[in-house]
């Protein structure tokens, strides 16, 4: 089964004991869940991780927030639009 997303077809495996894959839009919103949690109670860790000069996973955080930005309100739109 593949998820039509972003104008390309991906393949979205279920998880767990799922009948049916995850939903991009459910996808993003667990992955974003997660980084707000760590913001909001563990905001000590979360100013280490976003720490350009100190930390390996600045990067890659401020580019998954920038994606979020740029797909979020098109997948939502198409969400909604389903």
């Amino acid at each position: 089964m593949t998820r039509k997303y972003a104008g390309h077809r991906y393949f979205i495996p279920a998880v767990a004991d799922l009948p049916r894959e995850f939903h991009p839009l459910m996808a993003w919103w667990a992955v974003l869940y997660a980084l707000s949690m760590l913001a909001r109670y563990q905001p000590a860790q979360w100013a280490n991780h976003i720490n350009v000069d100190g930390s390996r996973h600045a990067v890659p955080i401020e580019k998954i927030l920038e994606r979020a930005m740029e797909h979020l309100p098109g997948l939502i739109a198409d969400t909604i639009q389903e």
